[in-house]
């Protein structure tokens, strides 16, 4: 008796697609790793300056990166959840987890950057701007967690956390142009216009990680937003919503 084979068969359809489409974004995520740590280790001198330390940017960026892009989508999602209240209930699940991927992203931005700082600046943490700036967008981060958690009411817990969702989006400029607008030992950004940061070897290794990191956020939210949307329903009928 193949056991695999009738647990497949004993499976919804509308189950079972969702998990081979995570499956084959995890496999895309893991073969351009292997191509991009690849290039990284074994393509890419160590830097004149910083030595092999440097690396960890490779981490650093994409990451950074990605913590904007789920903050963002948060904040519109809840503005869309604001707007149209017919669909609040999708749109303010979706900004949810959009809100608790971009926290996860942004504990990583600030673990891989002290980790880098550490070698290069001689301290873990310093009050600069970007890394403050960063922090507040972290706290943000939390701050809606918090609130979506300890609001009981669900119509206000909808509303409030929408408010910090945007809170959060009019953060990432602050963070992103910090370097520009204070005195900042960060150095600018990695890409700007009529300047050039980065080699094209390390732009293309940035970039292909960030292509990596995205493609695993994106199997991330798919697995958290329909977790979400089942515990939001399971709730909703016991009368805990």
């Amino acid at each position: 008796m193949n056991i695999s084979k009738i647990s497949r068969q004993n499976i919804p359809s509308n189950i079972l697609k969702p998990i081979k489409r995570w499956n084959n974004l995890l496999i895309i995520f893991f073969i351009i790793q292997i191509i991009v740590w690849y290039i990284a280790l074994f393509k890419i001198g160590a830097d004149t300056d910083q030595g092999n330390v440097y690396r960890i940017l490779f981490v650093h960026v994409p990451v950074a990166w990605c913590a904007f892009f789920w903050v963002f989508f948060s904040a519109v999602f809840a503005g869309l959840a604001l707007i149209k209240t017919n669909k609040a209930i999708i749109f303010d699940r979706s900004s949810h987890t959009a809100i608790e991927i971009g926290t996860v992203f942004s504990i990583l931005t600030i673990i891989t950057g002290s980790v880098w700082g550490r070698p290069t600046w001689g301290v873990w943490w310093d009050w600069d701007p970007r890394l403050t700036s960063s922090l507040v967008m972290l706290l943000i981060c939390c701050g809606y967690l918090i609130l979506r958690h300890f609001t009981p009411d669900i119509k206000t817990k909808r509303t409030v956390c929408a408010i910090v969702a945007i809170l959060g989006l009019v953060n990432i400029p602050i963070v992103y142009f910090s370097v520009n607008l204070w005195r900042s030992v960060h150095q600018p950004q990695t890409f700007i216009e009529n300047s050039k940061n980065a080699s094209t070897d390390i732009s293309l290794v940035l970039f292909l990680n960030y292509i990596a990191m995205f493609i695993l956020s994106i199997a991330i939210y798919k697995i958290r937003r329909q977790a979400i949307s089942a515990q939001e329903t399971l709730d909703a009928a016991r009368g805990d919503e």
